[in-house]
Parts: structure tokens; sequence; C-alpha cells
């Protein structure tokens, strides 16, 4: 576990890193997934990465996501990363 977990917490520990993966989400309404190799970070290599931007109107502002295995549920991290994304654009936008 220590060997498996401890260099996917030290590549998060650096900015860098968080900002290359979140700076990697596409703009709009939209739900990114890397598997993988698929993302540009070697240190994650075997992890996903589920990222949707946020913000006001039609301005992503911002980036959320979730880590965790290969192995994951898609499609629940994936509605689950949406509906919140969804929720925070909404605040933004007043509503």
């Amino acid at each position: 576990f220590d060997t498996a977990v401890r260099p996917l917490l030290e590549a998060l520990e650096e900015h860098v890193v968080l900002l290359t993966l979140l700076g990697e989400q596409a703009a709009g309404d939209s739900v990114t997934v890397r598997i993988g190799t698929e993302g540009t970070v070697q240190e994650l290599a075997a992890t996903s990465v589920v990222t949707a931007g946020y913000g006001a109107g039609d301005d992503t502002l911002a980036a959320l996501g979730v880590v965790g295995p290969t192995r994951m549920d898609y499609s629940s991290a994936m509605g689950s990363v949406h509906a919140v994304a969804r929720y925070l654009s909404r605040i933004l936008d007043g509503n």
C-alpha cells in the first residue's frame, strides 16, 4: 500500500500537478475522464481523473475533480463531479 500510494500523494502535493490536471478540463458543460496513462502526469498512471469545469454564465472559471483507481465506478464519479460543478455554477450565477 505504501509503495503504491506514496508517489500519488507526492505528485498531488505539487501545485503544478494539480494545475495540470485541472487545466486539461475542456471548457463548457462537459466531464473529462483520463484513465491511467491517458493523463500527462506519470505518477498518476495507476489512477483515473474525472474533472468538470464550473463558472458563471458560459464562462468556465475553475474546475474540480476526483482522483481514484482505474477500476472506479465511472458513471457514479462522472455524475457526482458533474452535479457538484453544476451546483457551484448555479451559486456563482446567483440562482
